[in-house]
């Protein structure tokens, strides 16, 4: 996990998982090349702006082999196409879909991704974007809720994440999941001014803000 800048617009100073937004860049030729995916075309740039995301906030970056490189943009698939090797997609397994409530100052329609990497894998935070990078158990970062801003999806992952005993766990839950699910939370607001964010299936959901 990483903790976003106090100055950023978007849940500024939360502590999330390494992400952004799927730019141009990353539906471009130099991704094509930088990246490997045989799956779904549309699914391409979501696991290639994954990929690159995870380079630049976390300094982490997944390809068919050891790779040292660093950079910002396109910049992140020029050094990889520099080295001879690639960024591998297929180590992203596909995790759930989230769109933001309708009513928030900002939407998102979010995808989330899970890898395993080797025990030991150094990740750095890059400082500017995001600060205080650390590998936690699910548990031991919803322990630490008091002194973490954990935004209500990344709550929620956290939750869903403790409930399984590995990584390899996670991921096979994810590659077994076919249809993965769209997550469009909704807001309600009780009789007394409470603001609450619900899941299909909480009560009140249906009858909440859409």
């Amino acid at each position: 996990m990483v903790r976003r800048a106090e100055r950023a617009e978007f849940m500024g100073d939360a502590y999330v998982f390494p992400g952004g937004s799927v730019d141009d860049v990353d539906r471009g030729d130099l991704a094509r090349r930088a990246v490997r995916w045989s799956g779904d075309p549309e699914e391409a740039p979501w696991r290639a702006a994954a990929l690159r995301e995870l380079v630049e906030e976390a300094g982490l970056p997944l390809g068919d082999g050891p790779l040292d490189i660093t950079g910002l943009g396109a910049g992140v698939y020029e050094a990889v196409i520099a080295t001879g090797a690639r960024l591998d997609a297929s180590r992203l397994a596909y995790l759930s879909n989230w769109v933001t409530p309708v009513g928030l100052p900002k939407r998102f329609d979010t995808r989330f991704y899970t890898a395993v990497v080797d025990a030991g894998t150094e990740a750095a935070a890059d400082a500017v974007e995001v600060f205080d990078s650390v590998w936690v158990r699910p548990t031991d970062a919803l322990a630490r809720s008091d002194e973490w801003n954990l935004p209500f999806p990344t709550r929620r992952h956290l939750e869903f994440l403790a409930q399984f005993v590995a990584p390899e766990s996670v991921m096979a839950h994810a590659e077994d999941l076919g249809a993965v699910p769209r997550i469009e939370p909704r807001v309600a607001i009780g009789d007394n001014g409470i603001v609450r964010v619900l899941l299909p299936g909480e009560p009140g959901y249906e009858t909440a803000v859409r």
